[in-house]
């Protein structure tokens, strides 16, 4: 009996003792990944034109940023084909994550996009749930959230922690395990980001922030899913009444007719000016947004807000699910969703789509 005791007190120290050894040379890689910026090495694969990743994304997390650690920390997702293509810059809704977001971001990868799902502070209240009809609260809280300024009670985003810092350091570790796919022409040598060659896009609150950066920064181009959700009756973020950086021709929206946000969303859409259909012949008109159940706009025409019929069930639902991976599939496993979703990344040029496709 006591032989067998003995035992036992050893096997006990034996298991505590290599315990005690993974948890140091965690720590210990713990301390190599700081002192390299916070960025775990892992395998990159760049994907021939044409390839759809199936779930291989390039997965990351950055670390520090200036000594200070990020919160939230979760996995960014990017990938790419052709090294010359433009960036689809990607931000969640209120507490998602790029990972809820695949379906979508393999299809911008599909069509030659540069394609980066980034983490961004998105915790909290929702945008409007914070700001509700306070006009000016939604561009300082979204500033705040895009660089780190006007902090407040309300938001209070560091530099290094806003949407600016952590794009560099991310197009900086892209750039670092795949030098030949031209990450780093994304950000100039001066640390300033090439707005121009980058399509902002986003879903609700991130769909709102993407709106918001087309708004003070000259981009390619914005693609706003469920969003922006800023206006509450007459009242729309103030922002929205001053021209901004990059024009309404090149931002396009998208939502469900059975949103339970439509009413402050189409709000929102009517001020930036983006119901009606901007063709060749003239500005836009005023007739609204385009209705259709999931198929696209037909050639020639070029409505920049639009409204799907999607049968989703519950109709709190249908604010995800035009755009997140929970959307319909069809009869073949293809989101029902996919067609629509191309046409608006196909109203910008890539290497793999040629100006004009529709």
């Amino acid at each position: 009996m006591r032989t067998h005791h003995r035992l036992l007190v050893v096997a006990v120290l034996v298991l505590v003792a290599m315990g005690l050894a993974a948890l140091v040379g965690a720590n210990v890689l713990g301390g190599q990944r700081v002192a390299e910026g916070g960025r775990p090495g892992q395998p990159h694969r760049t994907l021939e034109p044409g390839e759809a990743p199936h779930g291989d994304f390039h997965r990351f997390r950055l670390g520090a940023i200036d000594g200070e650690r990020l919160a939230p920390n979760r996995d960014d997702f990017a990938a790419r084909t052709a090294p010359n293509g433009p960036l689809l810059l990607f931000l969640p809704a209120t507490r998602a994550k790029p990972a809820d977001y695949q379906r979508f971001l393999t299809t911008a990868l599909d069509d030659g996009y540069h394609v980066l799902g980034l983490d961004y502070w998105n915790l909290g209240k929702t945008l409007s749930g914070t700001c509700e009809s306070d006009a000016r609260c939604y561009g300082q809280v979204q500033r705040n959230r895009f660089d780190g300024t006007r902090g407040s009670a309300l938001s209070d985003v560091s530099p290094a922690g806003s949407i600016v810092s952590r794009f560099r350091d991310a197009v900086a570790h892209l750039d670092d395990v795949d030098p030949a796919g031209g990450w780093g022409r994304f950000v100039r040598p001066d640390e300033d980001i090439r707005w121009r060659d980058i399509v902002v896009a986003g879903h609700s609150q991130g769909g709102g922030e993407a709106a918001y950066i087309a708004h003070i920064r000259p981009v390619l181009g914005a693609l706003m899913f469920s969003s922006p959700v800023e206006s509450v009756g007459p009242v729309h973020a103030a922002w929205m009444d001053r021209p901004g950086q990059t024009p309404a021709s090149r931002m396009y929206a998208l939502d469900d007719v059975r949103d339970t946000f439509g009413p402050r969303i189409t709000g929102s859409w009517s001020a930036l000016g983006l119901d009606g259909d901007r063709s060749s012949e003239g500005p836009a008109g005023k007739d609204g947004p385009w209705r259709t159940d999931t198929a696209p706009p037909p050639p020639g025409a070029d409505p920049h807000a639009v409204l799907t019929d999607l049968p989703v069930g519950d109709p709190h639902w249908a604010h995800s699910r035009i755009i997140k991976d929970t959307t319909p599939l069809d009869e073949h496993g293809d989101p029902r969703m996919l067609r629509i979703w191309q046409w608006m990344l196909h109203r910008f040029p890539t290497p793999a789509v040629p100006s004009g496709r529709s």
